[in-house]
């Protein structure tokens, strides 16, 4: 099983109301682990995900989801599915920078079908919540993770994830803001039923947050340990400018 198509901890990012705004989610599987029965080493995925802000609370966004590989036919690009996303966040996390409020927090909801190759269940849904602490030039954030195939007949059942970052800010040579930190993503499994606490995976990530010529980019050099084939991955998100 190749890395997820979005390696992302989501803190404030959103949308403003009336705007669009375009993030290409990419990574590439340098290494797998040992003894691995896929062949993951090489494969690139790139997921554009296109989003818009109805208003101050609510923000929408659809995904296409790509892939390619040595696997696949003639190894060319294919398409892994679709999915789409709303957000919610309250009135205190939109006056939060405003009113000098360390906390942030949000909903995010998610639906889509996938190829089999990465999820057997393909239908998918997902319910996010998201946490975010600022002090000074330091971040803490993190998301609490519910997933759930929506076909019936999954054996799977609810599981969950927890996602941190730890990120501190720093200035470069033109006074831009450039972070630098920590990414965790740990995969608990399922919550209940016959496989619950079984097939955990975790991936820990030095990731660079920056902004170029008004192109906003985050870059990540991870490792992956547990219930996974990948064991060295390389993400980049890309914040295109409009």
């Amino acid at each position: 099983m190749a890395a997820p198509e979005e390696i992302q901890v989501y803190l404030d990012e959103f949308a403003e109301q009336g705007t669009w705004g375009l993030d290409i989610h990419s990574n590439y599987v340098l290494t797998v682990q040992p003894g691995a029965v896929t062949n993951d080493r090489k494969m690139l995925r790139a997921t554009p995900e296109l989003s818009y802000g109805i208003n101050k609370n609510w923000e929408v966004a659809g995904y296409w989801l790509t892939s390619k590989g040595p696997d696949q036919t003639n190894n060319n690009v294919v398409s892994d599915g679709i999915k789409a996303r709303v957000k919610w966040r309250p009135d205190s996390s939109v006056s939060a920078a405003v009113n000098g409020s360390p906390w942030y927090w949000a909903v995010n909801v998610e639906v889509g079908k996938v190829n089999p190759r990465f999820n057997v269940d393909q239908r998918l849904g997902e319910l996010k919540f998201i946490g975010l602490y600022k002090s000074g030039n330091w971040t803490l954030g993190g998301n609490y993770n519910l997933g759930r195939a929506l076909n019936a007949g999954s054996a799977l059942g609810t599981t969950s994830e927890i996602d941190t970052k730890l990120a501190y800010r720093m200035g470069d040579s033109i006074g831009k803001p450039v972070s630098l930190g920590f990414e965790n993503y740990n995969y608990l499994g399922a919550i209940s039923g016959p496989v619950a606490g079984l097939n955990k995976s975790r991936m820990t990530f030095v990731a660079a947050d920056l902004e170029l010529a008004g192109w906003d980019l985050n870059i990540g050099v991870g490792r992956a340990f547990g219930a996974t084939d990948d064991k060295a991955i390389v993400k980049i998100i890309v914040g295109v400018p409009f």
